[in-house]
């Protein structure tokens, strides 16, 4: 088998070097959270040049998303080998949250970095939480996710309402708060989980009720 080209401008090429730059920003931000993300420093450490960084990375936001995207995919894969094994919709999307928390746990600098690319991209995007709600589902580009916990929770073809998108959006801001809170020391790892899987199941659970109860009307 070949080796790769890293400098060569291949499909297999470029994702090797954005695989390499991804790694770099988790290492950086294991390290020394937030504040040890530096593009330079990325560049350094990735072997890539800083103009080629800047070329298609515009701030260390922009890594640090790529970075947590990368953790969403490595969620996704995870719940297919391990799905939950909740009996209820609810249940099952209340410990995609809590699965994602303890990815936190286990990585407090990265945590921080992530939580502060987060707030400095709501405070540029202030109409994200506009767009990631269409008229009748989660869409898995506008919220990944959201998207993970929707395929849990009622399979990979389920189409949310306008409710279930929304309280899904209720519940990711509540696991964010909670990060927040566990980095700052004003919540235990346990009284968090215990909190998103009451969330769930009370929020969910709510709207689940709900429907079965307006069909029942409607019929």
């Amino acid at each position: 088998m070949s080796a790769v080209k890293v400098n060569g401008r291949t499909a297999e090429a470029k994702a090797f070097r954005v695989e390499r730059v991804v790694k770099a920003t988790r290492e950086l931000a294991s390290a020394g959270g937030y504040e040890a993300v530096q593009m330079r420093e990325v560049a350094r450490v990735a072997q890539t040049a800083l103009s080629t960084l800047y070329k298609y990375y515009a701030s260390k936001d922009d890594l640090i998303t790529v970075a947590v995207r990368s953790e969403l995919d490595s969620l996704a894969e995870d719940f297919l080998r391990r799905p939950s094994r909740q009996r209820t919709a609810e249940g099952r999307a209340g410990e995609v949250f809590v699965r994602a928390f303890q990815g936190m746990v286990r990585d407090p600098g990265f945590a921080h970095a992530a939580m502060c690319a987060h707030q400095t991209l709501r405070e540029y995007t202030p109409d994200r939480d506009e767009l990631r709600v269409s008229s009748n589902e989660i869409t898995p580009w506008a919220t990944p996710f959201g998207y993970i916990a929707v395929t849990q929770a009622w399979g990979a073809d389920h189409r949310c309402t306008p409710m279930q998108s929304r309280t899904l959006g209720m519940l990711e801001t509540l696991w964010s708060a909670s990060v927040v809170g566990w980095l700052n020391g004003d919540t235990s790892v346990d009284e968090v989980k215990r909190r998103l899987r009451l969330a769930a199941k009370l929020l969910l659970g709510a709207d689940s009720v709900g429907s079965k109860v307006n069909s029942e009307e409607a019929g």
